[in-house]
C-alpha cells in the first residue's frame, strides 16, 4: 500500500518534530510538517492528504480557522486537533466546524498513530464512497441517455407507423390526400400559440394525424359523391368518430387521443355530432383539432364545391367562434393565422412537425 500523505501544523518545533517522527517511524505516512498555517493551507492546495493535524493556538491563523477554511476546501479531510486546555467554547465550535478528534496535550504517541490510522481510514472510505457515488451517477446517466435514444427511436418509428396508416386512409381519395398532414401542423401550430406542454402537443399531433381514421369504415362511394348526402348517408358520416376511436382503442394510446378522435366534429353550442356535448364537456384538444379540420376543408377542393381563400377561411373561423368553436381557440387561429400560412406553405416545416421533438 502507498503511503497515505499526512500535514502537520503547529507553531512549536519541538512538538512538531517530535510528531513528525514518530509518525514516520511506522513507514506508513509521509508527513509534511508546517509551523503556520497560510503554509499549511499552500500545501493543501498543491497536494492531497489524508488527514491534517493542527495545533489550536497559533499566530495569524488559529486551528479553528484552519478547520473552518478546510471544510470548505475539502470536506473529506479529516482534521485532528491538538489542545491543551479544555476550553468547551472551543470544543464545542470545533465539533460544530466537524472536527475529526481531539489530542490534548501531553497525548501518548500510541493513541496518536491510533487516531491517525482511523482518519486516514475514514478518509479512503470518504474517497471510495465518492468515486463510487461519481460512478454511479455517470453510470444514470449513460444508461439515461440510452434509454432516451431508445425511447426516441422508438417514438420515431411509431409516429412513422401511425403516418403510414394514415397515407393507407388517404391514398385512394385526392381530395382528401395531405389533409390529416395539414389538420395536423395547424393543430401544433395553435397548441404551440396557446401554450400547450409538450406532453400534449405530442397528443395534439397523434389525435390530430389520426382524427379521420373512422373514414375507413364509412363506404368510400359515400365520401367522394359530388351530390348532397341523404339523410341515411350524413348520418353514416356522423359515425366516422365513433368507427375511428373503436379502432385505435386497443393500440393502447392516450385516452386524450381517442376523445379528439370521438370529439372533433362536437360543437362549442353543443350542435354538433356524434353525441352533441358541449362546452365543458369537449376536451381542449379536440376543440382545437376541430378549428383545423374545418379550417381544412375549407381551404380543400372537395367533390361538392370548390375551396375557399386562406384570409376568407380564418375569417370564416372567426365568425363561428362561440358557436361551433371555442373563442379562444377561435381568436388564436385569428392571431397566429400568418404563422399557420408560413408552415402550410413549407413542406419541411410540415415535415419536422411530423418527426421532430415538440418539447
Amino acid at each position: 500500500m502507498s503511503q497515505r500523505n499526512i500535514l502537520l501544523i503547529d507553531d512549536d518545533r519541538a512538538i512538531l518534530d517530535c510528531i513528525r517522527l514518530s509518525l514516520n517511524s511506522l513507514g506508513e505516512f509521509r508527513v509534511v510538517a508546517c509551523e503556520d498555517a497560510y503554509e499549511g493551507i499552500e500545501w493543501l492546495k498543491t497536494e492531497s492528504f489524508s488527514a491534517v493535524i493542527t495545533d489550536v493556538n497559533m499566530p495569524r491563523m488559529n486551528g479553528l480557522e484552519l478547520l473552518k477554511w478546510i471544510g470548505t476546501f475539502n470536506p473529506n479531510i479529516p482534521v485532528i486537533l491538538i489542545t491543551g486546555n479544555n476550553d468547551s467554547d472551543i470544543m464545542l465550535n470545533a465539533i460544530h466546524l466537524g472536527v475529526y478528534e481531539f489530542l490534548r496535550k501531553p497525548f501518548a504517541m500510541n493513541d496518536l498513530h491510533i487516531t491517525v490510522k482511523q482518519a486516514v481510514e475514514k478518509h479512503d472510505l470518504l474517497i471510495q464512497n465518492e468515486l463510487y457515488k461519481n460512478h454511479l451517477e455517470s453510470l444514470v446517466e449513460q444508461r439515461t441517455k440510452e434509454l432516451n435514444t431508445a425511447k426516441h427511436k422508438l417514438e420515431q418509428s411509431y409516429l412513422n407507423t401511425i403516418h403510414a396508416m394514415v397515407n393507407a386512409m388517404e391514398v385512394n381519395d385526392i381530395y382528401t390526400r395531405g389533409h390529416s398532414e395539414r389538420v395536423m401542423a395547424v393543430s401544433i401550430c395553435l397548441g404551440q400559440a396557446l401554450g400547450l406542454s409538450s406532453e400534449d402537443l405530442d397528443i395534439l399531433r397523434i389525435g390530430a394525424l389520426l382524427h379521420d381514421m373512422g373514414k375507413i369504415g364509412i363506404l368510400s362511394n359515400v365520401l367522394k359523391k359530388e351530390q348532397s348526402l341523404t339523410d341515411t348517408e350524413y348520418e353514416d358520416v356522423k359515425q366516422h368518430p365513433i368507427i375511428g376511436a373503436k379502432i385505435i382503442d386497443p393500440i393502447g394510446l392516450p385516452g386524450a387521443v381517442s376523445e379528439i378522435i370521438l370529439q372533433h366534429h362536437e360543437w362549442y353550442n353543443g350542435e354538433g355530432y356524434p353525441y352533441g356535448i358541449g362546452n365543458g364537456e369537449i376536451n381542449p384538444l379536440a376543440g382545437i383539432v376541430s378549428v383545423a379540420d374545418s379550417f381544412d376543408a375549407m381551404t380543400s377542393v372537395r367533390p361538392y364545391r370548390g375551396k375557399l381563400d386562406f384570409y376568407k377561411a380564418v375569417e370564416e373561423i372567426r365568425r363561428h367562434s362561440g358557436q361551433q368553436f371555442d373563442p379562444n381557440i377561435a381568436q388564436t387561429m385569428v392571431k397566429c393565422q400568418m404563422q399557420v400560412f408560413n408552415v402550410l406553405n413549407n413542406p419541411r416545416q410540415m415535415k419536422d412537425l411530423l418527426t421532430q421533438d415538440l418539447g
